[in-house]
């Protein structure tokens, strides 16, 4: 089995991914760890030095490349359902859980970070909530399950998830 989470930067799909990942003894992956490697640096470096379409072409690959995975949690990049290719693949997957979260808690957890080149341009609050406004239909139309992650627990957020993949 493959469970995917999907959802904005800064909602917790790698922290979240990490920790399910233990719980079910399951290998995990993060869609940006997995380009990072491939590319020998960080996404912030891609982005600089050949934009954010080489970005995603990037990600569609390294998505693709999951097909094959059994038994694994893969935490998604928050603009990988940005792209078509990307949406019908995840469309097809059991298990694709979108862990939402409101702009404000995204931006809480995200305002500190040199590491997410889409909130160098500006406001990241007001980015945030664009990024939210043009991607919420996307993440809720390739997801099976949504489980909104402000005032949740870690456990809770766990049980919640563990309990939709056994159904």
């Amino acid at each position: 089995m493959k469970v995917f989470l999907v959802g904005p930067m800064g909602t917790g799909k790698s922290t979240t991914g990490r920790n399910l990942s233990e719980k079910l003894d399951y290998d995990f992956y993060d869609t940006d760890k997995l380009i990072e490697k491939a590319e020998r640096r960080k996404i912030k470096d891609i982005f600089e030095q050949n934009g954010e379409d080489y970005f995603r072409q990037k990600e569609s690959k390294v998505l693709s490349e999951t097909k094959t995975l059994q038994n694994v949690v893969i935490a998604t990049g928050g603009g990988i359902v940005e792209k078509e290719e990307n949406r019908l693949f995840l469309e097809h997957e059991d298990k694709v859980i979108f862990l939402d979260s409101s702009p404000e808690r995204q931006y809480e957890r995200t305002k500190n970070s040199k590491k997410r080149p889409l909130l160098n341009e500006g406001d990241g609050l007001e980015i945030l909530k664009k990024l939210y406004e043009r991607r919420i239909n996307f993440y809720e139309a390739v997801s099976k399950k949504k489980i909104s992650m402000d005032n949740l627990s870690t456990e809770e957020i766990l049980k919640k998830i563990i309990n939709f993949i056994d159904e």
